[in-house]
């Protein structure tokens, strides 16, 4: 009797942590899509400068805020197409933001700024806060990111026109 009971509990604990490491195999998986790639952020001035900010995860989604300024003044995901998701992930690896500065300021007190924050397996590498300068490279690439974004938010913001 002793003998059956300690094998029924020796079952039930060996599966109840092969059932964990499984869960925690498929909750990794799921965690690392969901885990972030890319945010980027336009900060407002004393003029119409665009301000919002949009968190890029690994799996494609967008997490975009619109706050002045942009198509769309409101929370909204959008999904970003496969083919635009492996182009932005080449693009960011040909940047070399490693070797960014942190900072590219200006001595200007209403510039926006563009900040940049790049992750790797959902943490984050580097932040760079970019006002006015910068390498070409830096530069181009932030004006890529900022046109797929207002591209998107414009397709948004003709969806939600109503019909007549």
């Amino acid at each position: 009797m002793h003998t059956l009971l300690y094998l029924l509990k020796l079952g039930l604990g060996l599966g109840l942590i092969l059932g964990t490491s499984c869960s925690t195999a498929r909750n990794s998986n799921v965690q690392a899509q969901d885990a972030p790639m890319l945010h980027f952020q336009k900060t407002p001035c004393l003029g119409t400068c665009p301000s919002y900010e949009a968190t890029i995860l690994e799996n494609g989604s967008i997490r975009y805020t619109g706050y002045s300024d942009v198509p769309v003044i409101d929370t909204v995901v959008f999904t970003l197409p496969k083919q635009q998701l492996e182009e932005l992930r080449q693009e960011i690896s040909q940047l070399n933001y490693t070797e960014l500065q942190d900072t590219y300021l200006t001595n200007w007190s209403d510039m926006p700024s563009t900040i940049t924050t790049f992750y790797k397996a959902g943490k984050e590498v580097k932040r760079v806060k970019q006002e006015e300068g910068g390498p070409k490279s830096l530069l181009d690439f932030q004006e890529k990111v900022h046109t797929l974004l207002m591209g998107l938010a414009d397709a948004e913001a003709k969806r939600r026109l109503p019909i007549r």
